[in-house]
């Protein structure tokens, strides 16, 4: 089965411990690193983006027949044993546990390292998977040019979703929506209204920065429809989940 998600967890309770840990700050530089760490959100949060980006360029790829790939910070064991790697053939889902020196690099990383310490650990754990599962050299190099495409694209993802752009009939308005991954955002939308001489109108960012949400896939974004001068993202139920109206002037 063909790669589709990935997620990385840590253990809430310990990463609540450390924040309130009563370390020594012995420099102005180690206590600002220090409240940095207190402040910053889980580690769920923090690798959003990057698990999202990674999941567009590995899409249909089989690394180990799994569709849905967990790598742990933790050593909360979901099954007995000392494995490192379990892969459920069954039910195509996969875990993988961190070591704790990369435990401790994800939990120590500084702010302007957080995006290169988290990719280079999602790499190097998602290559060792291939290699567990015997993948080919092509597929290897595939996800080696998928890794170096991303730190070339400074952790960061914009694109148009095509499924969710739609032009309005009657009045020639098209809808333009674009998905934005990003340390800064999480996952952030945004529309542009172009007009029938493809100049932007408007423009509206669709929701709340920081988000993390994947609202792609959860299809809280399903489809997209047009009603008059409005236009309207509906989530998987037919429900409205946003809208914008062009004002008449414009048209």
């Amino acid at each position: 089965m063909k790669f589709h998600t990935l997620v990385l967890e840590g253990d809430k309770n310990t990463e609540k411990e450390q924040k309130t840990e009563n370390l020594p700050r012995y420099s102005k530089s180690a206590y600002l690193h220090r409240k940095q760490i207190e402040n910053r959100p889980p580690l769920f949060n923090r690798s959003f983006y990057l698990c999202r980006i990674i999941e567009e360029e590995l899409r249909g790829i089989d690394i180990d027949g799994s569709r849905v790939i967990t790598i742990c910070a933790h050593q909360n064991r979901l099954h007995p044993g000392n494995e490192k790697y379990i892969c459920d053939n069954y039910f195509h889902v996969s875990i993988y546990y961190l070591e704790p020196e990369e435990v401790y690099a994800l939990n120590e990383a500084k702010q302007d390292m957080d995006s290169t310490v988290i990719g280079e650990i999602l790499e190097h754990t998602l290559i060792d998977i291939a290699h567990r599962n015997n993948c080919s050299e092509d597929i290897i190099q595939k996800m080696e040019s998928a890794f170096i495409s991303i730190a070339n694209h400074h952790f960061m993802r914009e694109e148009r979703i095509d499924k969710l752009s739609k032009r309005a009939k009657d009045t020639g308005l098209a809808a333009h929506i674009y998905r934005v991954l990003s340390a800064e955002v999480g996952e952030a939308w945004y529309v542009e209204i172009i007009d029938r001489k493809g100049t932007v109108i408007c423009q509206e960012n669709m929701g709340t920065n920081p988000d993390y949400v994947d609202r792609l896939n959860s299809r809280l974004y399903a489809k997209a429809a047009w009603r008059k001068n409005t236009f309207m993202i509906l989530d998987r139920f037919g429900n409205e989940v946003f809208h914008i109206t062009v004002p008449a002037s414009l048209i």
